[in-house]
């Protein structure tokens, strides 16, 4: 049987490496690591790493976004409202409307999503989160 793990003991040990035994230990020398003294005490700093998030562009609908406020990702509150547009369209509607009768169809844009302006909420803390009007 081998005892020596394939090592040729008639081969030399390097000068770096030095194997000393006593009393059944193995102690295994080698060279110092180089001093610090060689730095100049410069400290760099590490760069500051920032997170940008691009929210996606707020539609008509409720929609996932993340809150300014909570940090949290939610599904949007929404709360509609007529605006000027939304009256003048009604108006414009009730006008040309008006010779055949079908007056009623000025009530469309207030009762289409459509033609709301759509304000978006947290649901969490009801922080103002933007606005999107189609018209």
């Amino acid at each position: 049987m081998d005892t020596n793990n394939g090592v040729n003991p008639t081969e030399s040990v390097p000068s770096s490496a030095v194997l000393s035994i006593q009393s059944e230990t193995v102690t295994f020398h080698r060279e110092p690591p180089p001093p610090y003294d060689s730095l100049d005490g410069t400290v760099t700093t590490q760069p500051i790493v920032q997170t940008i998030i691009i929210q996606p562009t707020l539609k008509n609908e409720p929609m996932y976004y993340i809150c300014h406020k909570c940090e949290e990702r939610v599904l949007t509150k929404v709360k509609y409202e007529s605006t000027k547009k939304t009256h003048m369209l009604a108006g414009f509607v009730f006008g040309f409307t008006l010779w055949c009768s079908l007056c009623c169809l000025a009530a469309i844009p207030y009762l289409m999503k459509t033609f709301k302006k759509a304000h978006h909420y947290c649901p969490n803390c009801d922080s103002y989160l933007g606005a999107y009007s189609k018209i």
